[in-house]
């Protein structure tokens, strides 16, 4: 498939998500910064911890989508710049910034991954939630890599593609803050090192193996499960495939 068509298909499903009437009440965010959001949302394990105090930084939220993680980080002190490749996303976004009153803290961006409109060694600081899975990894890790400062960090927490069943799951069954599918494709391991070749430090941790129940019942994290998972992935790190998510951190 064609980037193009890759793009125009992303682009129509999110709109339409987009679109769907919201009120007020509905786009306020129930907490008070990112790194709150962070260490109770169960796919962002360690993402807080890593990137640091957001304090005067230069953040690039990639995938912003409907700016709940963009008015946290702006809540936190950065200056951010938030990219998304759906128009009616980026619209939402800047309605919430400014319910919450830090629209003057971000800069929102429509374009795509593969091609980021700013200079190079702009950004302290990346992050985004489920969006790499999104893009050209060829066309995109480079893209990522020129426009992070040197010694800048980025942080994603994104779906792994290695266990058949969970594959099975995405694709047929039914399940709580279930997406329609569009063109993305969770990750493999030949796409996490394709992520992580450009950079000087590059780690990733898989999370949610039996932690995986979180999402399916729709409840916040379980910390005996994450316990568990911990003690199971040390042990016996092969297991690791068959989790849910994987952490990416990297620096330039």
């Amino acid at each position: 498939m064609q980037i193009t068509d890759v793009h125009a298909i992303e682009i129509a499903k999110w709109d339409a998500l987009a679109s769907v009437p919201a009120s007020d009440g509905e786009l306020m965010v129930a907490h008070p910064d990112f790194g709150a959001f962070a260490r109770q949302d169960t796919t962002m394990v360690g993402i807080a911890d890593f990137v640091g105090d957001l304090r005067d930084r230069e953040v690039l939220e990639l995938g912003s989508g409907m700016g709940e993680m963009t008015t946290l980080l702006a809540r936190s002190g950065a200056h951010v710049t938030a990219v998304d490749i759906s128009p009616a996303s980026i619209a939402v976004g800047r309605r919430r910034a400014r319910l919450h009153r830090v629209d003057t803290a971000i800069d929102f961006v429509v374009a795509a991954g593969e091609q980021l409109p700013f200079e190079p060694a702009r950004f302290d600081v990346v992050v985004g939630k489920a969006v790499l899975h999104h893009l050209d990894v060829g066309r995109a890790a480079p893209e990522l890599h020129r426009v992070l400062r040197p010694g800048g960090r980025a942080a994603f927490a994104e779906p792994l593609g290695t266990n058949p069943v969970i594959a099975f799951a995405r694709d047929h069954l039914p399940y709580p803050g279930k997406n329609p599918r569009g063109a993305d494709v969770p990750l493999s391991y030949d796409d996490i090192r394709a992520w992580e070749a450009p950079f000087s430090v590059a780690q990733h941790r898989e999370i949610q193996l039996l932690a995986m129940a979180e999402r399916a019942l729709g409840r916040g994290p379980m910390p005996r499960l994450r316990r568990a998972d911990d003690w199971l992935l040390e042990r016996f790190p092969a297991l690791g495939r068959l989790c849910r998510y994987v952490i990416m951190t990297m620096v330039r």
